[in-house]
């Protein structure tokens, strides 16, 4: 929060945009360009994210992103996944300039690459996923490089299900039979699921919110690879936690999985990479995939569009299924 008394080119600004630029400028030694700020659908509170200009060492006005504040796990990883001696190319946008305070203030920024093609969701490619897979894997391999400390993330999924149940129950579901018989299947061997997923290998990291919208490219060739960006979310786990969270979001699309499955090819570009993967990556994967789908009625208010529902109900059967 910004105190009540502010220095006075601070207090003659406008708003809080305009008093960002003015120590954002200052900080970068006048490097900095004219700051255009904008607003994007996930944004909250008073953080601001803006284009500009960034005269560079070699004198070239490079198109950058502002983004203030940034939490401490964003700050870190924009750091961390530059390119170095063993990866030239980086895993995520170059990073131009940052800092944990701004003047007397306790905001950390970050001044990144702002890419020309992107997101790879706005674009529809259709090679998305293949492009992901391999960023996925690139992400993985870099970030091996660092000990992984905190918790994994642990998810309350006896809750999810009996929310999962009263919501089917009292709104006006489709296929509510098909949902109800479902959920009680699932139920019986839940705890089983639960200890088996819980087993798994957390001792890596993942990107934590991987999907095309957060991927971008430097050019709209196809070899061209992704880079990541919008590392707020990264954490202690396991791979496949990112693989189906990708997946899930194409359920609707299971002519685009059939072609591209997240999962396999995932797999295989961490193998190309010497990155090692479980023995029992298929029924972990089913694990996952029933926990997920199995819990979407749960949260109707946030995602309740039929087709969606319709594809984590379908994705339920089938895990189920393969489960036995």
């Amino acid at each position: 929060m910004w105190p009540d008394h502010l220095p006075p080119e601070l207090a003659a600004a406008d708003d809080l945009g305009d008093r960002f630029a003015l120590l954002l400028r200052q900080a970068c030694n006048g490097r900095l360009g004219t700051i255009s700020w904008f607003r994007t659908d996930w944004q909250r509170g008073g953080a601001r994210t803006g284009r500009s200009t960034f005269r560079t060492d070699d004198g070239r006005d490079a198109s950058v992103v502002v983004k203030i504040p940034v939490g401490p796990t964003e700050l870190l990883w924009n750091q961390r996944l530059q390119p170095n001696e063993k990866d030239s190319y980086g895993v995520t946008a170059t990073l131009y300039a940052f800092g944990e305070a701004l003047g007397d203030y306790d905001l950390a920024w970050i001044i990144i690459e702002r890419f020309p093609e992107g997101p790879l969701f706005g674009l529809k490619r259709t090679d998305a996923i293949d492009l992901m897979a391999d960023a996925a894997a690139r992400f993985y391999w870099r970030t091996a490089d660092f000990p992984v400390t905190g918790q994994p993330r642990c998810e309350e999924w006896d809750k999810h299900f009996d929310r999962a149940r009263e919501m089917c129950q009292t709104n006006n579901v489709s296929e509510k039979q098909r949902w109800n018989t479902l959920l009680k299947s699932a139920q019986k061997s839940l705890p089983a699921w639960v200890e088996e997923w819980r087993g798994r290998d957390t001792g890596a990291w993942c990107h934590g919110d991987l999907h095309p919208a957060n991927a971008m490219s430097r050019s709209n060739r196809p070899e061209d690879p992704a880079m990541l960006i919008d590392l707020a979310e990264i954490r202690p786990g396991h791979w496949l936690e990112d693989a189906i969270y990708l997946e899930r979001l194409y359920w609707t699309l299971p002519d685009r999985l059939a072609a591209s499955p997240p999962v396999k090819l995932i797999a295989r570009k961490r193998a190309e990479r010497g990155l090692r993967t479980d023995d029992n990556i298929s029924r972990l994967a089913d694990i996952r995939r029933a926990l997920l789908a199995g819990s979407a009625p749960a949260f109707l208010r946030s995602g309740g569009n039929p087709v969606v529902l319709k594809a984590n109900l379908d994705m339920l059967e089938q895990a189920v299924g393969c489960l036995g």
